[in-house]
C-alpha cells in the first residue's frame, strides 16, 4: 500500500501545483472566477484568493517533497472541501453557467455534479495518502529515520504519476476544447 500512497500523494501534489500555476499566470481571471460564485463578500475576495493560492502552493509543495506531509493533507482536504461546498452551493442556486475555476491539470469547466463527484474523489485519494503513505521519498521520514529511499520502484511510483498527472490534463484541455467548438457552433 505504500507504493499507492506515494503515487496518489504525486498525482495529488501534481494537481495542486497546475491549479496554482495555471491560477497565479491569469490571476485576474481567477479573482473574476472567485467573484462569479458571490459566496463570501466583494471586498474579501482579493484577499480570499490571494490565502487560496497560498495554500495551495504549501500542499503542492508539501505533497511533491513529503514535508509537513499531515499538514499538506489536511490543507488539500479542506481546500477540497470548501471548493466542492461553494460548487454545491451555486448548483443548489440553479448558477450552472460559471467556470469552477479549476484550472491545471482539472482543467476548467462550468458547475456540474461531475464536478462535486470528481472532488470527493480526490479528497478520498488525500485521505487513503494518509494512511497508505509511508517513507518513500519523503522528506518527513528523512528526518525521522536519517535515510531517504529512492529505489527503482519509487522512479516508477514517480513516472507513473507524472503520466497518470499528464493524462488528466490532455483530458481537461481536450474537455475545454469541445466546450469551445460547441459553443461556437451554437
Amino acid at each position: 500500500m505504500e507504493e499507492l500512497g506515494l503515487l496518489f500523494r504525486l498525482i495529488l501534489a501534481f494537481l495542486f501545483l497546475s491549479t496554482f500555476v495555471s491560477k497565479i499566470s491569469g490571476m485576474g481571471t481567477h479573482l473574476s472566477i472567485v467573484r462569479a460564485y458571490q459566496i463570501i463578500p466583494y471586498s474579501w475576495s482579493k484577499g480570499f484568493t490571494y490565502l487560496d493560492l497560498g495554500l495551495q502552493a504549501t500542499v503542492a509543495v508539501s505533497l511533491l517533497i513529503g514535508f509537513f506531509t499531515t499538514l499538506g493533507l489536511s490543507l488539500a482536504i479542506l481546500l477540497l472541501g470548501l471548493y466542492t461546498l461553494a460548487i454545491s452551493i451555486n448548483l443548489a442556486r440553479g448558477r450552472k453557467k460559471i467556470s469552477c475555476g479549476c484550472g491545471g491539470m482539472a482543467g476548467n469547466h462550468f458547475l456540474s455534479w461531475k464536478l462535486v463527484l470528481r472532488n470527493l474523489v480526490f479528497i478520498s485519494l488525500a485521505v487513503c495518502v494518509g494512511q497508505w503513505s509511508g517513507g518513500w521519498a519523503s522528506v518527513d521520514h528523512y528526518l525521522v529515520s536519517g535515510s531517504f529511499e529512492i529505489t527503482n520502484g519509487v522512479m516508477a511510483i514517480f513516472f507513473s504519476s507524472v503520466s497518470i498527472s499528464l493524462l488528466m490534463a490532455i483530458s481537461g484541455e481536450i474537455s475545454t476544447f469541445k466546450h469551445i467548438l460547441r459553443k461556437r457552433q451554437g
